[in-house]
C-alpha cells in the first residue's frame, strides 16, 4: 500500500502539544496556521507525511483539491480536538484502534473503518492503543456538498479492507500529485470527485439495506440492472411488479434517490463506461449495446452524467 509513494517520516523525541509549535516551525509550513489555531492536539509516535503540494489558486476556488495526506503511527493516548477549521477530513484506520466523536456519536475505528468530517464542526479523535491510520485533508467548492449528502445516508462511519476501491482512490490521487504533469490540479481533482462519489454511493447501498427497502421496489431495481438494454417503462415495471405505477415511482423514488427512468439511464451509462474502459468497440456500438439506440442521445447523455463525451472518457486513464 502506497508503496510508489514517497514520503517524509518524522519521529518524536517528546510528545507535542498544539501550544508548544515553534515559530520556527510554524514558518516551515509544516502546520497550517488556521489549523493551528483552532486545535488542540497531543501527539506522541511517528509520522510519513506526503510532500507539501503547491496549489494554484484556479484550482482553490474551482476544483477538489488535497490539503495535507499523513499515516500517523500514534502511540496511546495521542489526541486531536478541533472546530472551525476549513477543511474536510477522512480518517482511515490501517491497524490498531481510534476512537472518534463527531456529530454527538462515539466509535472506535478498527482496521478498514474510516469517517468522513467536517473540519468546521467540533470532532475529536484519540488513539485508544496504538493507531496507524491516514490522515486526508481536503478541500473544493462541492466539499460541503458531499459531506451533506453523506450524512444524510446517517453513515458517519464506513468500512472497507485495504485492497478496496477506497485506498486505490487515495494512491491515484497521491501518484497524481507526487510527479509533474499537465493538468494535475484538473486531474486529481477528478480522482477526489471519485472518491467521494464512491464513498456517498457506498453509504446509500447501506441507507436501503437498513431502511427495509419494500419488496416492490428491490423487485423494480433488479430487473432494471438485469434487463437495461430492453425497453422499460413505468407502466412495464407496475405490471411487473403489480403495484399502482403512481405509487411505485414515489416509493422509488424515496428509497433509491432516482425514478425508475433515471435509474435505467444510470445503469445504462454505468454500463458504458466500463465498455469503454475495457473493450475497443466504437460509441456507436456500445450505445446500442446498453440499450440507448440514439447516438446523439448516448452522447447527451453521457456527457451530462459523466461530465465527458464518450471519447474523452475513453482516453482519459484517470478513471478506476
Amino acid at each position: 500500500m502506497f508503496d510508489c509513494i514517497s514520503f517524509l517520516h518524522s519521529e518524536t523525541s517528546r510528545p507535542i502539544t498544539s501550544g508548544q509549535v515553534s515559530d520556527a516551525t510554524l514558518k516551515s509550513g509544516k502546520y497550517d496556521p488556521e489549523n493551528l489555531v483552532n486545535s488542540d492536539f497531543y501527539i506522541v509516535g511517528s509520522a510519513d507525511a506526503f510532500r507539501p503540494v503547491p496549489i494554484t489558486a484556479y484550482a482553490k476556488e474551482n476544483l477538489f483539491y488535497m490539503q495535507a495526506f499523513t499515516i500517523f503511527h500514534y502511540r496511546k493516548g495521542s489526541f486531536t480536538r478541533r472546530q472551525n477549521f476549513r477543511s474536510f477530513l477522512i480518517l482511515y484506520t490501517l491497524t490498531g484502534t481510534g476512537r472518534v466523536e463527531y456529530g454527538g456519536r462515539a466509535a472506535e475505528l478498527h482496521p478498514g473503518d474510516g469517517i468522513l468530517i467536517d473540519c468546521r464542526k467540533p470532532h475529536y479523535y484519540e488513539a485508544a492503543e496504538d493507531w496507524k491510520v491516514a490522515v486526508f485533508h481536503f478541500q473544493g467548492p462541492l466539499a460541503e456538498h458531499y459531506a451533506e449528502e453523506y450524512e444524510k445516508m446517517g453513515q458517519q462511519y464506513f468500512h472497507e479492507e485495504a485492497t478496496g476501491r477506497f485506498v486505490r482512490y487515495l494512491e491515484q490521487i497521491l501518484e497524481i500529485y507526487d510527479s509533474p504533469q499537465l493538468h494535475r490540479d484538473l486531474r486529481a481533482s477528478h480522482a477526489i470527485d471519485g472518491m467521494l462519489l464512491y464513498l456517498v454511493v457506498q453509504a446509500s447501498k447501506v441507507a436501503i439495506q437498513k431502511q427495509d427497502v419494500p419488496r416492490f421496489v428491490q423487485q423494480a431495481m433488479k430487473y432494471i440492472e438485469e434487463n437495461f438494454t430492453q425497453s422499460i417503462s413505468l407502466d412495464s415495471l407496475a405490471e411487473l411488479t403489480q403495484t399502482n405505477k403512481f405509487h411505485l415511482a414515489k416509493e422509488f423514488k424515496h428509497y433509491t434517490g432516482f425514478s425508475p427512468n433515471d435509474y435505467l439511464i444510470w445503469v445504462r451509462i454505468h454500463q458504458a463506461k466500463l465498455l469503454l474502459k475495457t473493450t475497443t468497440l466504437p460509441a456507436v456500438k456500445i450505445a446500442h449495446a446498453v440499450g440507448i439506440h440514439d447516438i446523439n442521445n448516448f452522447n447527451y447523455l453521457f456527457k451530462k452524467r459523466v461530465g465527458a463525451t464518450p471519447i474523452q472518457f475513453r482516453k482519459n486513464g484517470d478513471y478506476i
